[in-house]
């Protein structure tokens, strides 16, 4: 799949700003859906999900929250939880208006209560298909589980960004890594966008954990840029199985101020390669299909 996202206007998608009402916000994450929205001329939707489940366990006579002084265990007030979710839930739109307005892009925001994949998945096929999606939550831990279930259960987009908490500035070479000659054009314009808005440079990654592989992906990848008249820079880069360290270390060198990276290839195709990939980043991770 071509890695686009859909102009404001279109009507065939947009950036998705996803939050559930049990995760915490990361600053980074919102910068980098401005980003993007600005890149391919689209807009923003905020989608706060009340996550539904919470309300049905707190539901139950057993269930019991930590005390906020860390004094022990106790009971459950349905109507003060929903208070304070409501609260969270109008401090993050509240955040993302005043980043969009900042941006000069387009943002409309909307809360809902439901199962947060249910209702990402509705989000996204009402405008779709060229939605991408943007995890409002600093990745890791529970954020690694949501990942994996929004490329399983949401058709109608194209990628996933994910970002640290830190509120890192968005600087420095914009990273395509390539692991398929047929999709060095695709990632290539998209890096291109992205690059534009961020102003930084452009740089192509290349990715085998084969050495002959590496060196036919270098040759043919070279051949075809010559062909197109672009001068970007090529990096080759070993892997060895599923050990990410060398590009991790590759990356960390650039000084990324944005990657992208194919979901579930070789650099990304595990858990622990993802985690092992992004825990090297501080900066945002654009992953497509």
């Amino acid at each position: 799949m071509i890695t686009h996202v859909a102009a404001a206007g279109e009507g065939r998608g947009r950036v998705l700003l996803w939050l559930s009402s049990s995760a915490p916000t990361s600053s980074s994450a919102i910068e980098a859906a401005m980003v993007l929205a600005r890149a391919y001329q689209s807009e923003v939707e905020s989608l706060y999900v009340e996550d539904s489940q919470l309300f049905d366990l707190a539901g139950f006579s057993f269930a019991r929250a930590l005390a906020p002084n860390g004094s022990g265990w106790q009971d459950i007030a349905q109507s003060e939880m929903e208070r304070e979710i409501k609260f969270a839930g109008a401090a993050f739109q509240r955040q993302v208006v005043g980043a969009a307005e900042r941006a000069t892009v387009p943002c409309q925001t909307r809360t809902v209560r439901d199962d947060p994949m249910r209702a990402i998945a509705a989000a996204c096929s009402e405008n779709g298909p060229w939605n991408v999606v943007a995890l409002a939550e600093p990745f890791g831990g529970e954020a690694e589980r949501r990942l994996e279930e929004v490329f399983a259960t949401v058709p109608d987009m194209t990628g996933v960004v994910v970002a640290g908490r830190d509120g890192k500035s968005i600087e420095g070479p914009v990273v395509a890594i390539i692991e398929q000659l047929e999709r060095l054009s695709s990632m290539h314009k998209a890096a291109e966008r992205l690059a534009e808005i961020t102003g930084g440079t452009v740089k192509l990654m290349l990715v085998s954990d084969r050495p002959n592989e590496l060196a036919r992906l270098d040759g043919e990848a070279r051949l075809l840029l010559c062909e197109t008249g672009e001068d970007v820079t090529l990096e080759t880069v070993l892997t060895v199985s599923e050990n990410v360290a060398p590009l991790a270390e590759a990356l960390r060198r650039q000084r990324c101020g944005f990657v992208v990276a194919q979901y579930a290839g070789a650099a990304t195709g595990g858990s622990d390669a993802l985690r092992g990939l992004t825990s090297a980043l501080d900066c945002p991770l654009l992953l497509v299909r």
